[in-house]
């Protein structure tokens, strides 16, 4: 291969990448095929892969641990960009966070941001979660949280 042809491949994979990475930004997962980016959700402790949470579960529970947040989250004015971070969480039953278990799993592009969401989490605790058998795709989960 000549070397104007292989400038040229790596140059359009550069582009569909970039392309794939925007449309995730934007929210567009529909429009991504399904290697692009991988689904959200909840974490079993006895699974190595995500599990996700029943659409119910989810529907009841996540609004409300969402909310919580939002009642603790002071974020730096003038820091959203539209880009949400993804966080992952790691809770005891009863909704407790468990200490140095909130980690950012995709940036929003501003570390000040991304802390703010941190700290919010944590002063949330305990959060909204369901007990019993439901309880557990939220003993480690991953979160999008926009202000």
């Amino acid at each position: 291969m000549s070397t104007g042809k292989l400038f040229a491949t790596v140059f359009v994979a550069v582009l569909f990448a970039n392309a794939l990475t925007v449309l995730a930004l934007l929210g567009a997962r529909d429009l991504l095929p399904e290697f692009a980016l991988p689904t959200l959700s909840a974490v079993s402790s006895t699974e190595s892969a995500p599990s996700a949470p029943s659409e119910d579960i989810a529907n009841q529970w996540v609004p409300a641990i969402q909310g919580r947040i939002r009642q603790f989250w002071m974020h730096p004015a003038g820091t959203w960009e539209g880009r949400a971070p993804v966080v992952n969480v790691r809770l005891e039953p009863g909704g407790k966070v468990i200490s140095n278990q909130v980690k950012i799993v995709t940036s929003s592009g501003n570390p000040v941001f991304d802390q703010s969401v941190v700290n919010a989490i944590y002063d949330a605790s305990p959060l909204p979660v369901p007990s019993g058998p439901d309880f557990e795709p939220f003993r480690d989960f991953n979160l999008v949280l926009r202000p």
